[in-house]
């Protein structure tokens, strides 16, 4: 494999974005006492190795372009503090809220509120499913990598490598969210009519949770498609203890630091990068549009592949 060390140094210095300190909370209502522009960032916290970096990577890059930003995670994927914490926001009257939603749908109610507050609101990394007109007109950006170009990649990898056809099963996220809606779309645009998915089944992110539901599927698959790094990690320990390391071709996406060492060590055979670092990319639209400039609707972030 090319360059590995090289790439696994890269994603090695995004994570180690985890270790910078949190902003400190701001000021409600507006312009903080110190002048600066206040944002709320209404995030999904703890999850694994990609959400750490991307949280600290916004909140290091808020904090350098001199904003004061509150960051107000949730736990367990909860949506209710979230919607919680926007509508606070909203209440506080911010300059801006920066929106990282656990789930797509149920957030027309607080956009609304937004909207009529007239405070712009930016998704990053997860889009979110509005139907109300009037709650729509919130949302100034989205900002994140592409999830349907990781699932298309995904299914390219399976097509090249079987060309002949192949069997396998895929492990999703939670449902109801919005990034494995984008990558399960990615991988039906692009798989091969004979290639088969025998089933497709959650294991919640989580690299325990993979590793059981793999050992209930192996059934001689010849791919398994998981739809984050912790999952096809999970999913390589099941395929080792089954003594079938190297048979099945394990896809994962994300491309952290451990994914990259498993790909390395033939646990793995293609890992997506899901691009955890846009910060600044991030600051920029918020201030770019609190200044009174034009703004891109969908602000995509490139991201690599390694196999």
């Amino acid at each position: 494999m090319k360059n590995w060390k090289k790439a696994i140094a890269l994603v090695a210095s995004a994570a180690a974005l985890v270790s910078v300190a949190a902003c400190g909370s701001s000021n409600a209502g507006g312009s903080s006492d110190s002048g600066k522009k206040t944002v709320g960032f209404v995030a999904v916290g703890p999850e694994g190795g990609f959400r750490t970096a991307n949280e600290k990577d916004i909140q290091k890059a808020f904090e350098d372009a001199g904003f004061d930003l509150t960051y107000s995670p949730t736990q367990n994927n909860d949506q209710q503090k979230q919607i919680q914490a926007f509508n606070k926001f909203v209440n506080d009257e911010v300059d801006a809220i920066i929106l990282s939603s656990t789930e797509d749908s149920g957030w027309d109610d607080s956009l609304k509120k937004a909207a009529e507050a007239e405070i712009p609101v930016f998704t990053v990394d997860r889009n979110v499913d509005v139907k109300d007109a009037e709650a729509k007109k919130a949302i100034v950006a989205h900002i994140g990598p592409s999830n349907v170009w990781c699932g298309e990649q995904a299914a390219e990898f399976v097509n090249k490598n079987f060309p002949d056809g192949a069997n396998g099963f895929i492990l999703e996220g939670p449902a109801g969210l919005s990034v494995v809606k984008d990558r399960g779309t990615g991988w039906g645009n692009k798989v091969a009519s004979n290639v088969k998915v025998l089933e497709s089944q959650s294991a919640n992110w989580s690299t325990d949770e993979a590793k059981t539901v793999t050992a209930g599927l192996l059934d001689n698959p010849q791919f398994i498609f998981a739809q984050n790094d912790e999952m096809g990690l999970g999913a390589a320990q099941a395929v080792d203890a089954a003594g079938l390391k190297g048979k099945v071709k394990i896809i994962t996406i994300d491309g952290t630091k451990n994914a990259l060492q498993a790909l390395v060590d033939g646990d793995l055979s293609y890992v997506i990068e899901y691009n955890p670092i846009f910060g600044k990319e991030t600051a920029q639209a918020v201030k770019d549009y609190l200044d009174g400039k034009t703004v891109e609707k969908d602000i995509e972030i490139e991201s690599k592949t390694f196999e």
